[in-house]
């Protein structure tokens, strides 16, 4: 069988492709420094001292919607921030694919500014490196964003991984006139996910999203708006073992509930040693904004949308197959109520999405032509899964005592649903999984002035359960005694279950120092930690997870 094979030279904890990693930090590194030092000279008044970022940010919800042409509602001339930050995380109550001993760096600079009365501009860039020890089970960037999954089938083959990461954001929103606006918006993004240890994975990952929408005011009662969104991202996938070794290594193709079947590493097949595969994913949907100001000081801003998306796994060539393609629908709400005083501001925030997701794993043969070649020939596909998910929230926010756009008091109070039934399909046999989650929460933040100090101070607390079943399995017919059932991955099963659904409680805890270095320049520190404790588990250890994160910063 003729292919074309696609091979890496350098593997085990040397970077793949060195040189597109160094030219994507320079790059970044150069965008940095221009938000950092240009970017506030387009604005026409400069930030002052109590000016807060995310407050700004939450002030309208256009800002937060994905109709960049609602950029035009920023209410400040332009704030920007540069962040550097570190963070450490220990402890057992982790997910089956997660580091229970882990570092995180970042680096974030972050701006909107009004280029004219009409034209609004927002910018960010970030850098985001990670690195985990003990890591085992997915294969995949994120299992949770595709329709398949490849999991290691022994315990003994964790290791440490690490993860670098570029994200370049931009947007503008331009106010034509009697009332119309247009935007548009770019995130390009892209990491490089490498585990240490074999069997190893090498995962190149490339995201890309635009989006284009048009808002119109009506009078000052109603602002209705519309916009359409295209992404597209691939997951390149290689397989490598460093040096030679007699051991076989199982990798089980999971469906969906750790179902589906093995294969053994070095053989043709999902985990295929010669091949680059990849996961391709493509989105396109609509969304419809209406924002409703029937009094002075209310305001009501609702987002509909709608996406479809259509994947598949594997090379589409005359010669190369596509193991599985897939497709969902996701509909989703957004909406929030907003009450503005002289010196408050309390929102009501409320959203929900459903997810119904299909995969398909393709029936194909190799054919041999009289030519010599060896095609891929197609002759139907089998329903491998069927997945229903729906994520809902509400979330209440209290900003007290606002001065210039920063509250010395915020206060929170919210709660979350997940809810996940799925079926698994290896004809004749099934899987079905339903679980649910629900968490509840409050948090406040104080921030005192004194003079050009300000000092800060922040706790939260979360209580968290769940339920549901981790697999109900069965047959949709009868079957013999030379029928084999496919292969499961319990131990991962029953650790992604009880991290979903045991009961837990969290508390987190912040201080905060910021000072006042010239009129338009602020810089701040902030040290938070997090620790959860989920009293009753059987396959999560002692149920304990804690992480201490620094910031360090500026506003201007």
């Amino acid at each position: 069988m003729n292919r074309r094979r696609h091979t890496v030279k350098h593997y085990g904890k040397q970077r793949i492709h060195p040189l597109f990693a160094v030219r994507c930090r320079l790059f970044a590194i150069h965008c940095s420094l221009f938000m950092i030092l240009y970017l506030p000279l387009f604005a026409r008044d400069s930030v002052v001292f109590r000016r807060d970022f995310e407050y700004v940010r939450q002030s309208t919800a256009w800002l937060n919607s994905d109709n960049a042409s609602g950029l035009q509602y920023l209410p400040v001339s332009g704030i920007s921030r540069a962040e550097v930050s570190v963070s450490k995380s220990n402890g057992s109550f982790v997910n089956y694919h997660q580091s229970d001993d882990s570092y995180e760096f970042g680096a974030l600079a972050e701006s909107f500014f009004r280029l004219t009365p009409r034209t609004v501009f927002y910018g960010k860039i970030h850098y985001g490196n990670f690195t985990g020890k003990h890591m085992g089970g997915s294969m995949l960037l994120d299992p949770y964003s595709n329709a398949f999954n490849l999991v290691e089938m022994a315990e003994d083959t964790q290791g440490s991984k690490n993860r670098e990461s570029y994200d370049l954001s931009g947007a503008l929103g331009v106010r034509l006139y009697k009332g119309w606006s247009v935007g548009g918006g770019i995130d390009y993004r892209v990491a490089h996910y490498v585990k240490y240890k074999d069997v190893r994975h090498i995962n190149k990952f490339f995201d890309l999203s635009a989006t284009a929408g048009v808002n119109y005011r009506w009078e000052s009662i109603a602002d209705v708006g519309v916009n359409y969104s295209y992404r597209r991202s691939i997951e390149g996938l290689n397989f490598r073992m460093y040096g030679t070794t007699d051991r076989q290594y199982l990798s089980l193709i999971d469906f969906g509930s750790f179902y589906g079947r093995t294969e053994l590493f070095g053989e043709d097949g999902y985990v295929d040693k010669n091949t680059e595969n990849p996961i391709v994913n493509e989105w396109n949907g609509f969304a419809v904004q209406l924002n409703l100001t029937p009094f002075e000081k209310w305001s009501f801003f609702n987002e509909f949308s709608g996406k479809r998306l259509e994947g598949y796994y594997g090379k589409k060539s005359d010669y190369t197959p596509v193991y599985a393609e897939h497709r969902a629908a996701i509909v989703s709400y957004a909406g929030t109520l907003s009450f503005d005083s002289r010196n408050s501001r309390h929102s009501l925030k409320a959203s929900v999405e459903s997810e119904h997701l299909e995969n398909f794993e393709n029936i194909y043969r190799e054919e041999n032509r009289t030519t010599g070649r060896t095609d891929i020939v197609y002759y139907g596909n089998n329903k491998v899964l069927d997945k229903n998910a729906v994520n809902a929230g509400m979330e209440y926010t209290a900003n007290l005592d606002v001065t210039d756009h920063q509250p010395a008091w915020t206060l929170k109070a919210g709660a979350n649903l997940y809810r996940r039934r799925q079926t698994t399909s290896v004809y004749p046999y099934f899987r079905r999984q339903t679980l649910r989650y629900r968490n509840v929460y409050l948090s406040a933040d104080k921030k005192t002035v004194r003079r050009a100090n300000e000092y800060g101070v922040s706790l939260g607390l979360l209580y968290g359960w769940g339920g549901g079943t981790a697999k109900d399995d069965g047959t949709y017919a009868q079957t013999s005694d030379s029928q084999r059932p496919p292969k499961s991955s319990d131990a991962n099963l029953y650790r992604e279950y009880e991290y979903l659904t045991a009961a837990r409680a969290g508390v987190s805890a912040g201080v905060g120092y910021a000072r006042m270095f010239r009129a338009n320049l602020k810089g701040y520190a902030r040290l938070a930690a997090e620790w959860t404790h989920a009293p009753d588990t059987e396959y999560l250890a002692d149920g304990n997870f804690c992480t201490a994160t620094l910031v360090i910063g500026c506003n201007f």
